[in-house]
């Protein structure tokens, strides 16, 4: 019996992605594997000495993420298509996937307030949260795009480390945590999920402090010996991102703090309503909230609805619910521009993390269904809602023209996307369709000099040439 519910969940993870397997490799993708260095020199002692970038044009960058980098040159390798690359993509995807339904497995086994600690891999709200996290759209992206698998494998490790973490294997977690460090700077979070984890454990079950202190210098010594390494490649200092990526970072650090709360709560919209899917919500996508008056008010009442909640849950015994409260916000720890900007405003695929946390609360709450055939019947629905919403965006990526209409559509005040759009419209053969799009991004943001660009070309196409020229002119005297 067993088997059939890990074979179901590998299923429920693989199936909405059979349609977009044989999608074109775009944008990030193409630009890091067409890496020669990558394809062709990139192993195990040379990845380590290389940022992420190394041999593309974005090169010398502050991304430091090598077992990533190596997995994908051998990918690349072994099978040197784009389905070679997004098999593997799907197939980690199912992996953590089954390495979800382990971790809410062994958080089943503590026992609760009232409850029995369910038989080990027997508790329903372990699996149902693990299927729903298989067919969630919301992680999509980060199983689309071949860069995404950053975030998978980061996943799969961090997930690991926590397991052995909570059945107190320190030595196990502590290597595993060190390995997903390097495929993603951003686990440094599960060091926050893990503090998090240790602070809403009942009294009964924490272990002695001297224990904990321990455990936490282990954790900070694999932290700071990756930290030394990747000082050893890239720059020490965090560049600030392009504003059209990333607005916040134009933004002082009060209100950008505000901001990264406004965002979490925008995420967790998207993990309860999904219908609106996009790889681009730079400026003007989502514009920045002025820290006074509304703006602290909302963050306000984000951080009380948390802290509320987790305190409840808590107070009632229910630690695991709790902990999967705050599981969430804690995964955003890096990557959610709180602490420092990132490279983007927002992006849905490093919502992957949070969102275990996410489905792994929904399956607690939908395992409390008290008739069988109703909780099945729910259960079975959503499934098929989400699972329907992943096949449906994997089929905008069947090639560049659909992507970037549908980025467009799902987005439309991002100049990024609006130019982007009508550069693909230009370079196949569609001046006329281009002109539009460019200038609706140059009238969003009037210094967007890109699009300036793109549209004196769209114009000159089009025989437009007194509009081509001061194009040009806006293109060369407005800065990116």
């Amino acid at each position: 019996m067993k088997h059939l519910r890990w074979i179901a969940l590998v299923a429920l993870a693989v199936m909405p992605y059979l349609g977009a397997i044989h999608a074109p490799l775009l944008y990030d993708d193409r630009t890091l594997l067409d890496s020669s260095w990558l394809v062709h020199e990139a192993g195990p002692v040379s990845v380590f000495q290389h940022d992420y970038w190394f041999g593309t044009k974005h090169a010398e960058s502050n991304l430091y993420r090598p077992l990533t980098v190596l997995s994908l040159a051998w990918n690349i390798r072994a099978a040197p298509s784009k389905e070679g690359i997004r098999c593997v993509n799907v197939a980690l995807h199912a992996l953590a996937t089954l390495v979800l339904w382990w971790m809410l497995g062994v958080l089943s086994e503590k026992k609760q307030k009232g409850t029995v600690p369910a038989e080990r891999g027997q508790s329903p709200a372990a699996w149902i949260g693990a299927a729903l996290f298989a067919v969630h759209p919301l992680g999509s992206e980060a199983v689309l795009w071949a860069v995404g698998r950053a975030e998978i494998l980061a996943a799969i490790f961090g997930l690991v480390a926590f397991v052995f973490f909570v059945r107190r294997s320190l030595a196990l977690s502590v290597a595993a945590s060190f390995a997903a460090l390097f495929f993603k700077e951003s686990a440094a979070g599960w060091l926050v999920i893990g503090a998090a984890w240790v602070a809403l454990r009942p009294k009964e079950d924490r272990e002695p402090a001297k224990r904990v202190a321990v455990g936490a210098a282990c954790y900070l010594a694999a932290l700071g010996v990756f930290a030394a390494l990747r000082a050893s490649v890239v720059s020490s200092g965090n560049a600030a991102p392009p504003f059209v990526d990333n607005p916040l970072a134009a933004a002082d650090a009060a209100t950008r703090a505000v901001n990264a709360l406004l965002l979490f709560g925008r995420y967790v919209g998207k993990m309860f309503w999904p219908q609106t899917l996009s790889v681009e919500y730079g400026f003007d996508q989502i514009p920045v909230v002025p820290l006074l008056p509304w703006g602290a008010i909302a963050a306000a009442a984000i951080v009380s609805g948390i802290v509320v909640a987790v305190v409840r849950l808590q107070r009632k015994g229910h630690t695991n619910a709790a902990f999967l409260v705050a599981f969430v916000p804690c995964a955003f720890a890096v990557t959610g521009n709180l602490v420092f900007p990132i490279g983007t405003i927002f992006a849905e695929r490093l919502a992957y993390i949070p969102l275990a946390g996410f489905c792994g609360l929904a399956g607690l709450a939908l395992a409390a269904i008290p008739k069988a055939a109703w909780r099945g019947a729910v259960v079975g629905l959503l499934l098929v809602a989400c699972g329907a919403r992943t096949i449906a965006r994997g089929g905008d990526y069947r090639d560049l023209a659909t992507l970037s209409q549908a980025t467009v559509a799902a987005s439309p005040r991002a100049v990024k996307a609006l130019a982007n759009a009508g550069r693909t419209q230009f370079r196949q053969g569609h001046p006329e369709l281009a002109i539009p799009l460019l200038e609706r991004a140059v009238a969003i943001w009037p210094d967007y000099a890109k699009a300036w660009g793109y549209l004196a070309e769209a114009y000159a196409a089009s025989g437009d040439e007194a509009r081509a020229a001061d194009a040009r002119r806006r293109a060369g005297d407005d800065p990116l």
